[in-house]
């Protein structure tokens, strides 16, 4: 059974520190048997990065994507990408952003900066809360999840114009937020494959990735700028590097 604290050191462990901003993926029961449960989790994230940290975890709500006039819910809509994820979301996020199928809850002293952008954005543009992440040299930990869960590489393909990735319009999007409707213009992503582990051995050349468990998870630890850099390099060299 981890404790609170048995979690805290190995957030430290694997490279988070106060201050930190960061993402967060997630594998909940990667993690094992926890003292406390879900809440010990992210509430020894908190502890490690500390009142002047910023946290975000995905929103995603990929399941609207299915419907021909999806209603994002603003305050009721669930995250489909972890336990963590929507337990963040409805007990601890300070504001989540606005996407029909990428949108992410923050908390942190960089919570409002983050969120603040157009609605008809992309889903991983540079705008997003991630892309700005990225931007400000933030970290993604990944608990117990995979390189092709790294959704800050698809904000390196947007930004790279990479030739698979499409755009389309949802014309039928709406949001429903305090109790009132109205049109939502964000764009949704044409499905593609893609093969993110192409990433690993040459981000961990550059040294841009932490390696660790937290509890039983066995954990990464990301560094945004080296990641766009890395990634950045990659593609530029061959557009469809990581295309599967």
């Amino acid at each position: 059974m981890f404790s609170k604290q048995d979690l805290v050191a190995d957030f430290k462990k694997i490279g988070l520190r106060a201050g930190d901003l960061v993402c967060v993926h997630s594998s909940y029961k990667s993690i094992g048997p926890v003292d406390g449960g879900a809440n010990t989790v992210i509430d020894a994230l908190i502890e490690t990065v500390g009142p002047k940290g910023t946290l975000m975890f995905p929103a995603f709500t990929f399941y609207l994507l299915e419907q021909d006039a999806p209603v994002f819910d603003f305050e009721k809509s669930p995250s489909c990408v972890g336990f963590l994820s929507e337990l963040f979301r409805t007990e601890y996020a300070e504001q989540r952003s606005v996407h029909v199928s990428h949108s992410y809850s923050v908390r942190g002293p960089l919570t409002k900066e983050l969120c603040a952008h157009s609605e008809d954005i992309t889903p991983c543009d540079a705008a997003t809360p991630l892309g700005k992440l990225l931007a400000m040299g933030g970290k993604i930990l990944m608990i117990g999840c995979s390189y092709n869960c790294l959704t800050a590489v698809h904000v390196i393909e947007e930004t790279n114009h990479v030739p698979y990735v499409r755009f389309k319009a949802m014309p039928g999007a709406t949001i429903m937020q305090n109790g009132k409707s109205r049109p939502l213009a964000s764009k949704a992503v044409y499905p593609f494959s893609y093969e993110f582990t192409r990433l690993e051995q040459p981000l961990k050349q550059a040294g841009g990735v932490k390696e660790d468990k937290i509890g039983n998870a066995a954990s990464l630890l990301i560094d945004g700028t080296i990641l766009v850099q890395t990634g950045t390099k990659l593609i530029k060299e061959n557009p469809n590097f990581l295309a599967k």
